[in-house]
């Protein structure tokens, strides 16, 4: 059975594939082949920020974001790092911690960006 117009156009204009080879596809392959085309995309680092004078948290979420970190606005379950300030709430830090979020200073997240090593020292 040959396959419908529209996968027929997304395989010859996405892969490299024959006629030869589209004739010799079911429906099903052609659809498996276009599907496993489609990129993955990669699951983001989630990181919030507390404790900072605005300007600061500004300066640090711009850094974050171009970093392709996601930036969250609490502790959530996706959560991977809370960076704290001086100002920075025990309340949300003891929540961090029940929940084995890794704890980082300023100066701990751009070293992060910068080298991609976490602290060895992750809980404050």
């Amino acid at each position: 059975m040959a396959l419908s117009e529209k996968l027929t156009r997304i395989l010859r204009s996405n892969t490299t594939l024959s006629e030869l080879d589209l004739n010799n596809l079911t429906e099903r392959q052609g659809w498996e082949i276009v599907y496993s085309l489609k990129p993955k995309a990669e699951p983001k680092i989630e990181i919030c920020f507390t404790g900072f004078s605005p300007n600061e948290k500004s300066e640090l979420t711009k850094f974050a974001e171009e970093n392709n970190f996601h930036i969250a606005k609490s502790i959530t379950v996706n959560l991977n790092f809370l960076c704290c300030g001086e100002n920075a709430g025990p309340s949300k830090m003891k929540k961090a911690e029940e929940q084995n979020i890794i704890l980082l200073n300023a100066d701990e997240f751009r070293n992060l960006i910068e080298t991609g090593e976490i602290p060895r020292n992750t809980y404050r």
